[in-house]
């Protein structure tokens, strides 16, 4: 086995073991200080296979603002997924694999000129809207796009995305529909959004309905559309989650849109990510202190509200990591988590009742199904850096991918010590010639 630190860049081929297995080995070595992460390659393979199986006439378009980590992304493009780019710089990313342009669709319904020109001169060819002021933007600087009228569908969901984007089904479709024609501009399909976390399972069905109003009104004003975008917003805490939403999506489709020359698509990006990643972090400091009449634990991290930290969802959970065999029995006491800026905000699942057994200088934490939006929203406030990702994938499916054009042989190896820590992301220490500084220095 090799003795090198192994980077972040490259991959871990498992035989025999599990991403679990990773972490404890990098743990219980004593050598990995940092946070990391441990990406899961097989997880989202399993998620994306799931969903194809579940609802076999949609494409999927990864939304890729969930988690744009490079081996995501390959993956994504290696199983022939579309994405949906949201700004100029995802779009420049998903280029870069060499990914057609014609598989991206610009799904933000608002964009600057220079957003639009740049996705023109790129090669996109569809984009959404639903203000008339965007089709008068799109006219004059992108009049040949293709066209998705965005409207609002409002779900039982976490993110209500309906409150910025999507126009009025009732009383602005129809007119922003005859607008774009006056325009000469061509509207090819309807695309809704449930929004992010959407626990009502008709939802989708109500987009699909207003879609095939909107379907209908075209066809007898003599235009013709041929998309549905169903977006995304399907709860990612378990993969069976979209099992009971495929079935009336599916069942939909078959009575509402029998035709199978209207291409439907889906924009997935939580369900797909989430559980392919857990975060791994090292306390640095334990107080306990009095609170009222309680004894509570103030746990210090490597990692918090100004990293990946930053948001919580009601799935997900922390707890000590078992770093050996022996059962621990210890009784759970209440906890505060606190991440390691100066920042007296920087606390983590503020708004959870958090319970763990007593833990100590030497103890770790994981975060679990935290793959999503965790990179995304992360800072570097204070010089900060974000935790390293190691990226693990089973034998089984490197041999399915590794003569792909989106993995290199050399991206993943399998020799290698497991316990092996990633490369330390702490500043090189800065030697001067001539000290100099300001008029005040602390006294020796």
């Amino acid at each position: 086995m090799a003795s090198r630190i192994i980077g972040p860049n490259i991959g871990l081929i498992l035989n025999n073991k599990t991403p679990e297995d990773v972490a404890k080995a990098m743990i219980e070595n004593d050598r990995q200080k940092e946070p990391f992460y441990v990406f899961s390659i097989d997880e989202a393979y399993h998620r994306i296979q799931h969903f194809k199986k579940m609802m076999p006439r949609i494409e999927i378009f990864y939304a890729m603002k969930a988690n744009d980590n490079d081996n995501m992304l390959k993956l994504a493009a290696e199983l022939g997924l579309g994405f949906d780019c949201a700004s100029p710089g995802e779009i420049h990313k998903i280029l870069n694999l060499n990914v057609s342009p014609l598989s991206i669709i610009f799904a933000v319904p608002s964009k600057n000129p220079d957003w639009m020109v740049y996705a023109r001169d790129s090669g996109i060819r569809h984009t959404t809207f639903d203000t008339i002021n965007e089709l008068k933007k799109i006219k004059h600087y992108w009049p040949d796009a293709k066209l998705l009228i965005r409207i609002k569908v409002d779900g039982e969901s976490i993110y209500k995305l309906g409150d910025k984007f999507g126009c009025d089904f009732e009383t602005e479709a129809v007119n922003l529909l005859e607008e774009a024609a006056a325009l000469d501009l061509k509207v090819v399909g309807v695309a809704f959004h449930v929004g992010s976390g959407c626990s009502s399972a008709d939802s989708h069905v109500i987009g699909l309905r207003l879609a095939k109003e909107l379907f209908d009104h075209e066809a007898r004003s003599g235009r013709h559309m041929n998309i549905i975008d169903i977006g995304g917003g399907f709860l990612s805490d378990r993969t069976d989650r979209i099992d009971q939403v495929s079935n009336l999506i599916n069942g939909t489709l078959e009575e509402l849109f029998p035709d199978p020359n209207i291409q439907v698509i889906a924009e997935p990006g939580r369900y797909i990510c989430d559980s392919s990643c857990n975060l791994y972090c090292s306390i640095s400091n334990v107080r306990r202190v009095t609170k009222g009449d309680e004894i509570v634990n103030m746990i210090y991290l490597n990692d918090g509200l100004f990293g990946t930290l930053r948001y919580q969802e009601r799935w997900h959970t922390v707890k000590r990591f078992q770093t050996s065999a022996e059962t621990i029995n210890e009784q759970p006491e209440r906890t505060i988590l606190w991440g390691p800026s100066c920042d007296s905000t920087d606390r983590v699942m503020k708004n959870v009742e958090i319970f763990l057994p007593r833990c100590t200088s030497f103890d770790w934490l994981v975060f679990s199904t935290k793959g999503a939006y965790s990179f995304g929203f992360a800072t570097h406030f204070s010089c900060l850096e974000k935790p390293q990702i190691r990226s693990v994938i089973s034998q089984n499916l490197w041999d399915q991918i590794k003569n792909s054009i989106f993995f290199n042989s050399d991206e993943f190896t399998e020799e290698y010590d497991i316990s092996l820590p990633l490369p330390s992301t702490l500043p090189r220490i800065t030697k001067t010639r001539n000290i100099t500084g300001s008029n005040y220095t602390l006294k020796i």
